[in-house]
């Protein structure tokens, strides 16, 4: 990778609020982090600060997320976890939203849709919806 490319990616990171030694940290625990591309750190980015109300210190605590693919992966699987933590199904917290997001689809769909398929009957449909909008906070 260019040092040009590197830098943009590092700006990136930085453009919210993330400093270089935070940026590095999460590059030693992870360096697929800088595999992504300028733009995909940037929509990943976006998505869970501005839609999931993640503070970016998080997400670079669990840099494997920002790897997922957002509209396969990250959106159907966040409005999943929306939906059942609006309802109470399910509690509030960064841990339980990296676990559904890394989760392999099969466990997903058996911890997270099938078994909660009788208090929340169309879970199934909102998640294979194509083109998800996320349920606001």
């Amino acid at each position: 990778m260019s040092k040009l490319t590197w830098d943009k990616k590092i700006h990136a990171y930085m453009k919210w609020g993330l400093s270089e030694d935070q940026i590095s940290e999460s590059f030693g625990k992870n360096p697929w982090i800088m595999a992504c591309s300028e733009e995909k750190i940037l929509l990943g980015m976006d998505f869970f600060v501005n839609k999931m109300g993640l503070n970016p210190a998080d997400i670079l605590s669990n840099p494997v997320i920002i790897m997922l693919s957002l509209e396969k992966r990250i959106i159907p699987r966040s409005l999943v976890y929306q939906t059942l933590t609006a309802k109470g199904l399910l509690r509030k917290e960064l841990k339980l939203l990296v676990r559904m997001l890394k989760a392999p689809e099969e466990k997903f769909l058996i911890n997270y849709v099938k078994c909660y398929e009788n208090k929340v009957p169309d879970l199934m449909k909102l998640y294979q919806m194509p083109g998800l909008m996320v349920v606001p906070n």
